[in-house]
């Protein structure tokens, strides 16, 4: 089953967040991402028409930036080719052929990337995450979704919000890893909750997500939300 995730890469090392920090909206849109050889990364990137003159002024200044050119004006803004060399190992970790995913769209600012991908499956996506963690590049799960014609709605399986969301920062964190990368207690922690809470509360989310995947869909011996 195809799924669409949206992923937060929080680097100040990623092509182009120096560029985003500078511009009056501290966005640019990346439509593609194409690797060209070990070093290059060629770029498909649009701006809004108040950020062009920021833009086109700062992208040349950086490291990272071989070469640059426009492309043409669409009423979504200014588009641009934008070639990169390797000034750091952490886009490697989306080398396409070692997971199975797609680029839908992505924004660059002036935190990271923000990229929503479709994922062949839950394989994949934990690949991805792997990789971006062999690569020093941090990786949160911001959202994820079971239907790529509506990338919005939140797969949440029959789980409550609270569920959901401590699932989804447990596996970001890599609690499901084996050997875990993350404690009940460093959850616990982010979430605001003390360690047997989370921990309650995961197995209740456990049980209701094994029921709803496994039962065809139906919920084995339903659980009282909290």
């Amino acid at each position: 089953m195809a799924i669409v995730s949206e992923i937060l890469l929080r680097s100040e090392l990623l092509p182009l967040v120096g560029v985003a920090r500078s511009l009056p909206t501290r966005e640019i849109s990346l439509s593609q991402l194409i690797r060209l050889d070990d070093a290059r990364f060629l770029l498909m990137v649009s701006v809004e028409p108040e950020a062009k003159a920021a833009f086109e002024a700062e992208v040349d200044a950086q490291p990272e930036v071989a070469d640059v050119r426009p492309v043409g004006e669409t009423p979504k803004g200014w588009f641009y080719q934008v070639v990169t060399q390797r000034t750091t190992d952490q886009l490697e970790s989306h080398d396409p052929s070692e997971f199975e995913g797609v680029l839908m769209e992505a924004t660059v600012t002036g935190e990271g990337w923000v990229e929503r991908k479709i994922f062949a499956d839950y394989e994949a996506l934990s690949t991805l995450r792997d990789r971006c963690q062999a690569y020093g590049l941090p990786f949160e799960l911001l959202n994820i979704s079971s239907d790529p014609e509506r990338p919005d709605k939140q797969a949440q399986f029959g789980l409550t919000d609270r569920q959901y969301e401590a699932m989804s920062l447990a596996f970001s964190r890599g609690y499901y890893d084996t050997p875990r990368s993350a404690s009940t207690a460093d959850v616990a922690r982010e979430l605001d909750i003390s360690a047997p809470a989370l921990s309650d509360l995961l197995r209740r989310a456990e049980h209701r997500l094994i029921s709803q995947t496994i039962a065809n869909g139906s919920v084995l011996n339903p659980i009282t939300s909290r």
